[in-house]
Parts: C-alpha cells; sequence; structure tokens
C-alpha cells in the first residue's frame, strides 16, 4: 500500500528539510508533500530542496491547517495518507509507520495517534469534555487533538475539512459518523512546539465549534443551546 506523507507548514524553514528526508525513509512512502501556507521565511525552496512534491494551500487564512490537510488529501496519490506536524523534532520513520500499520493491516480506516506529553489546555477543558457529553462513543481518545493523523485516501473525500483548528477533532467526528473504523495508537514520546497562550483562545473557539456544530446537525444539541454554550467555553479558556 502506498504512502502519501502530508506536512500543512507555514514558516517551519528550518524544520523542512529533516522532516521530508526522514519521511522519505518510512517504509511504504512514495511521496512526500508540503502544503504551504504563506510562508515568508524561505519554507517553499527548502522543501523544493528536500524533492518534495510543494503546493501552495488554496485559500491563504490563518490558521489555515485544515485547507492545508483537505489540498495535501486531494494533491495525493498514495492509497494512504499520513499527516504530520513537520516540527516534530524527534520525528523518525516509525511514527509514520506506526500510524499507518493498523490501516496496512486492515484494522482501520482511519488513525489517531496519541503520545507521551501532558494534554494541552484546550484538549483537557474544551475537547474531551464536549466529546464525553456529545460523543461519548469518542471520549476514550486520549488525544483528539492530535495532528498525527492516518487514514485511506478515498475516505478523505467523504468528510468536511474544518479552515483552522477544529480540523483534527472535526475529521475524528465525521470518520465516526461515516461508520469508519477509527482507532487510536500510541506513537510514543513527541519532542514538539507548544502553542504559545495568544492562540489559545481562537483554538478554543474553534475546537469547541467544530464539535458543536456537528452536534447540532446530529440533533444532539440545539443550535442557540450551542451558541451559549460556545461562548462559555471561550470565557473559560
Amino acid at each position: 500500500m502506498d504512502v502519501s506523507v502530508v506536512f500543512p507548514v507555514k514558516n517551519r524553514a528550518s524544520y523542512v528539510r529533516k522532516a521530508v528526508s526522514t519521511a522519505y525513509k518510512a517504509e511504504g512512502v512514495k511521496e512526500v508533500i508540503i502544503v504551504d501556507g504563506g510562508s515568508t521565511d524561505g519554507t517553499v525552496l527548502e522543501a523544493l530542496k528536500a524533492r518534495a512534491k510543494t503546493i501552495i494551500q488554496s485559500k491563504l487564512v490563518y490558521p489555515g491547517k485544515g485547507v492545508a490537510m483537505r489540498d495535501g488529501a486531494y494533491y495525493a496519490s498514495g492509497d494512504m495518507v499520513v499527516f504530520l506536524d513537520v516540527d516534530i523534532k524527534n520525528l523518525t520513520p516509525k511514527f509514520i509507520e506506526g500510524l499507518a500499520e493498523p490501516i496496512t493491516k486492515g484494522k482501520a480506516e482511519f488513525v489517531k495517534g496519541c503520545f507521551e506529553r501532558e494534554a494541552g489546555r484546550v484538549t483537557e477543558l474544551v475537547a474531551k469534555p464536549l466529546l464525553k457529553i456529545f460523543y461519548p462513543e469518542l471520549a476514550n481518545f486520549r488525544q483528539p487533538l492530535s495532528g498525527e493523523i492516518a487514514g485511506l485516501r478515498k475516505t478523505f473525500y467523504d468528510v468536511e475539512f474544518e479552515d483552522g483548528w477544529g480540523v483534527d477533532v472535526g475529521l475524528l467526528i465525521d470518520m465516526h459518523r461515516l461508520g469508519r473504523r477509527v482507532t487510536e495508537i500510541d506513537i510514543g514520546f513527541k519532542e514538539h512546539e507548544m502553542k504559545s497562550l495568544p492562540y489559545l483562545t481562537d483554538m478554543a473557539y474553534q475546537v469547541a465549534d467544530a464539535i458543536l456544530k456537528r452536534a447540532v446537525e446530529d440533533g444532539r444539541i440545539r443550535r442557540r443551546a450551542a451558541g451559549t454554550r460556545l461562548r462559555a467555553i471561550v470565557e473559560r479558556v
């Protein structure tokens, strides 16, 4: 099964070459795709030097992680797509191989990676409580906001990619709603840059909005009540 590895990036020139080189060493990887969100620091040049397929995301919004992931999935040609953050400092081929294994063995169609690190504030205060209330069948996921994701390429054509930070949990819920086989695997220790405090309010809003929007669609909460809950959550973070 051929694997396409997609890195959504913006201004991460110092990480690109190592990340691309590492991804190419993983078993089954046929291509590495850098989807750039309008970098100004030479990220695109570094990606081209590293022999990555390089594209500029179709909608330059901030944050545009979800846009980049969607474009990467559509641009990919592998049977499977693996999404990773480019700034994982201890990235190894085993990260990719571990995410891909449940799909390769036919045990899952969509995989979320969890890792050995204290969960972030938005995960603990926003994502997990909302999932427990509205999607208790997904409440056992340790890190629902993890950006380490693998899935059969064709499955990504059937889901909605949120533009920003809500994309990771949105994909998890959508795959579950479609009846895809979803699982979470431990990929070990992850050394990664944490989001700074100014990002947290925007991130909390977008994550909560992605969950509550789907809960409204599924009849699990009324729209007006969802709006009230969304405002309360953002004020708490």
